[in-house]
């Protein structure tokens, strides 16, 4: 009963992230800072802060209450933490660390966007689900009673891997504080298995937390956000804001090798065009 009212007060005062007229929150990856960043956190909070991003992401709870600080200290939000999960018997299914640092998460709302292995079932097979389902609902009740959420982050490859292994999970798990999401790289690298962009948005919209975008000057590269991509993204943006999403959404960065100062100043410039264009339609 105790467990079920934390849930219930948890998303209550996290259930919408902005308002109807608004664009969703936008924050950047934490590689965005991995490959030619400053080393300091509160040096990488400050350059988003100047940039005018919302908030930052975290690593498997990597230096987080460093990460927490800083974030407080320039009055952005940790929105997540990309967060491991191994679901195979025998593995330590996640950070040890996690119930020592809940209490710094309290009411912040951060999200612990799960990449999830298995090795001993192949990406997207549901055989997996039961090994799965109760370990999930085991750390959404763990995490519930600090207004943390949980949610499957889509990988190529990884067992959870499509946005459809997300809705299933979060279908299965049943928790309020357990959601989809959805990754736009990782979407497109399906090839011909990726579901159409309509047929995601119905499946994921209803219990999605969180979503990523980025650029690509390559199919394969994950770049800052390119202005003469801004038209897929604009759709792709439009179609779950139509939907009712107004979560985070997170810029994904990997191994860029400019200086963040320069990459993440190109990227928000291509945000606020968006932005622009979105308040227009």
């Amino acid at each position: 009963m105790r467990v079920m009212a934390a849930l219930a007060l948890g998303m209550l005062a996290v259930m919408s992230w902005a308002d109807e007229g608004e664009m969703n929150p936008f924050f950047p990856f934490k590689n965005s800072m991995e490959t030619a960043g400053p080393p300091s956190v509160y040096d990488q909070v400050a350059i988003l802060k100047e940039i005018g991003f919302d908030g930052f992401d975290n690593r498997n709870l990597n230096d987080i209450e460093d990460t927490l600080k800083a974030v407080d200290q320039y009055g952005l939000r940790l929105f997540s933490v990309y967060f491991t999960v191994n679901i195979d018997p025998g593995e330590e299914a996640w950070n040890p660390k996690l119930p020592e640092v809940l209490p710094l998460m309290k009411d912040r709302g951060t999200i612990l966007w799960c990449n999830t292995h298995s090795k001993k079932y192949k990406p997207s097979d549901p055989a997996g689900d039961e090994l799965a389902v109760p370990l999930f609902q085991k750390l959404a009740d763990l995490v519930a009673p600090y207004g943390v959420k949980v949610a499957t982050y889509p990988h190529l490859n990884l067992w959870v891997e499509s946005p459809q292994d997300t809705v299933r999970l979060a279908d299965k798990v049943n928790r309020p504080n357990f959601g989809s999401a959805f990754n736009f790289h990782h979407w497109k690298a399906l090839g011909d298995r990726a579901l159409p962009l309509a047929e995601v948005v119905k499946l994921c919209a209803p219990k999605m937390f969180v979503m990523s975008i980025n650029g690509a000057k390559e199919p394969t590269t994950i770049d800052p956000l390119q202005m003469d991509q801004i038209d897929e993204y604009c759709t792709v943006v439009k179609a779950f804001r139509d939907a009712g999403f107004r979560g985070p959404i997170g810029l994904q960065c990997y191994k860029i090798k400019e200086d963040p100062k320069v990459h993440l100043v190109e990227s928000m410039k291509v945000w606020k065009a968006m932005e622009e264009r979105l308040e227009q339609k």
